[in-house]
Parts: C-alpha cells; structure tokens; sequence
C-alpha cells in the first residue's frame, strides 16, 4: 500500500472516530436522469436522436443546461451537505458522468465514480457517486442480467465500501428493464434482474449475516410487484425488523397520490430504496430513514394539462424540447450513526 493511500485511509479512520463520537447524518440518494446523453454519435448504440443532427436536435448547449439541472438538484437535495452517495440511471457512459462530478457545482464534493457500460441497446448506464472524504471504496463489480430472445438490459452494479473507519456497506444501483409492451407481458425481464440481485444478497449474507446492504434504483414497477417480491421485499411498518430480511423504505407510498413518477395523471413510485432490516432495528451502527423521501421542489414540476396537479417536468416531451429536469423526482434516505 502506498504512503498516499495509507494516510488517506487513516484520515478516514480519524473522521469515523470523530462521528461516532458527535454522531452523524449523511444523506443517500438516487435519481433517474433522463437521458443524460452525450452529443457524440456513438456507433455501437442506439444513441442517433441525441445527437445534433438527430430527431431531438441535441446539443452542446442542451447538454450543458442538462448537466447544470441535475447538479443544481443533487446540490439542494443535500441541504447544505452534499450527499454521501448518488445512484444514477439513465447515464450514457462515463464521460457524462465526470462531466456532471467535475465540471458543475458538484466538483466541490470531490466525488468519486463508479461506472461500466452495460449491453443495454440504447447505451444507458448506471452509475454511482460517492464522496471520498468520508467513503471509501474497497471494491466494485457489475454483475449482467441475461435475458432471452437475445434482448439487453442495464448490468446491476454493486459496490463495497466503507464509511468512516469500520463500517461497510453493501450497495447495489440497478435499473430494472422497462414495462415498454405492457407491464404484466415484462414482468418477466424484472423477475430476472431481481433475481441477480437476490442472488448476490444471498451470497453476502451467506458469508456475513450482519452485512448492511442498500439497494437502489428504478425497478420500474411499484413495491409490490412480483420482481420485488423475488427479493422477499417487506414493509418496514407492519410488524417488527428482522435483521436479515429486506425493507423497501418507499412502502408506505403504495396508494398515496404522490410518488416519484407520473404517467396519464397516476402517480406511481417506480424509484425505491430497500435496505438489511439492521439498519432500521438498532442491531447495526448505522441506521436509516425509514421512510424514503422524495424530493418535490417546485422547480422540478409542471402542471400537467388535461389532469388535476402537477408532475415532474421532464427535458422532453415526446420529440418536444421543453428544457425540465428529469420525468422522474428523487428519492433519497438518510443515514445516521
């Protein structure tokens, strides 16, 4: 090990002592950017529209507005702090992430990235941010999700790491396939993903029972659909946590008129953060929210004509330009210790 990373190893350790002893609250997030896309023509993927010359006229000047929208959203989710960790989907490849870490408000966090391309058609990716000065990454992978017909899907990715001195978490950023085809006929393409990551849960558990796991991404369904059930999924408000099980923190938002995602005046929360059942019961140093936020600010809505309320305004509509933020709002938790 090098001197330069002993001693930012210790530095983190220092930092985690002094947490444990004032106490400390760091917030989590994830949010589906999109189509965060690049302006570059890429001729491996199905990425022609955005580009200059393609149906939606994307552009240099588009792309910078894009990236000052979402890190304007990123920087007053903090509240003051930047958050610990970001989950992104809906990201083209990783220069579009650095552009958004380092070349935005964002390059004060001094955050580091995690990103690999996945198979997905139209090049989108997942991705996390993490904020060195108290994260540190101890390893990454990204595990394929294989469906048949020789269709393609976002990898899920999963990171290990450790905030402060000794405590790891177990991360995973997924973006379950899509319900394009109806949402009972690809039901299927999510039981699969889940199950990937059912899978690697199991095999995390199997060595340490105690792990803290974070799960976060667009599933693309709501908290009770059968692919979350692959992941035995349960509410945090219906009796008391067990340590090992799985919690969706956004449970409580079944039925209710908000969520994280409109469509033909029907709120929906398609964006979910699931947590170990120890980091809600006390059994974990660390503990979290139990209820997941979503983040509303005006800014990020628009009334929506022909229906009562607003929804979030998105960047396009259809081939419209209309210059909003994202068709999806963020959801976030917070942990403290």
């Amino acid at each position: 090990m090098s001197l330069k990373t002993c001693i930012g190893a210790f530095l983190l350790c220092i930092s985690g002592v002094l947490h444990a002893q004032t106490g400390v609250r760091e917030r989590v997030v994830f949010y589906n950017t999109e189509n965060l896309f690049d302006t570059r023509n890429d001729t491996l993927t199905a990425d022609d529209d955005f580009t200059p010359r393609g149906k939606q006229h994307w552009n240099r000047e588009r792309y910078t507005r894009k990236l000052l929208h979402i890190s304007k959203v990123l920087d007053n989710l903090g509240e003051g702090k930047f958050p610990l960790l970001i989950g992104l989907c809906e990201v083209e490849n990783r220069d579009v992430v650095a552009d958004l870490a380092n070349k935005t408000v964002l390059a004060d966090a001094n955050y580091g990235i995690v990103h690999a391309d996945s198979p997905d058609a139209r090049g989108i990716d997942v991705a996390l941010l993490y904020r060195k000065d108290s994260f540190r990454l101890s390893r990454n992978a990204f595990f394929p999700v294989h469906l048949k017909n020789g269709e393609t899907t976002r990898d899920i990715l999963y990171c290990e790491g450790i905030w402060g001195c000794e405590d790891t978490l177990h991360i995973f950023v997924c973006h379950f396939p899509s319900m394009r085809g109806g949402e009972a006929k690809s039901e299927w393409k999510r039981v699969e993903a889940a199950s990937v990551v059912k899978q690697k849960v199991d095999s995390i558990q199997g060595i340490c029972s105690r792990a803290m796991i974070l799960i976060m991404g667009d599933l693309n369904g709501r908290a009770n659909t059968l692919a979350q059930k692959i992941l035995k999924i349960q509410n945090p408000e219906s009796g008391a946590i067990q340590s090992e099980n799985l919690y969706n923190t956004g449970y409580y938002l079944l039925g209710k008129p908000y969520g994280s995602y409109r469509y033909k005046g029907e709120w929906q929360t398609l964006d979910h953060i699931i947590v170990s059942g120890n980091l809600l019961n006390g059994k974990a140093n660390l503990q979290s929210s139990r209820r997941m936020g979503i983040y509303d600010a005006d800014f990020l809505l628009e009334e929506e004509r022909g229906a009562f309320g607003v929804r979030p305004k998105p960047t396009y509509r259809g081939p419209r330009y209309v210059g909003g933020y994202s068709d999806h709002l963020p959801v976030f938790i917070d942990l403290e210790k």
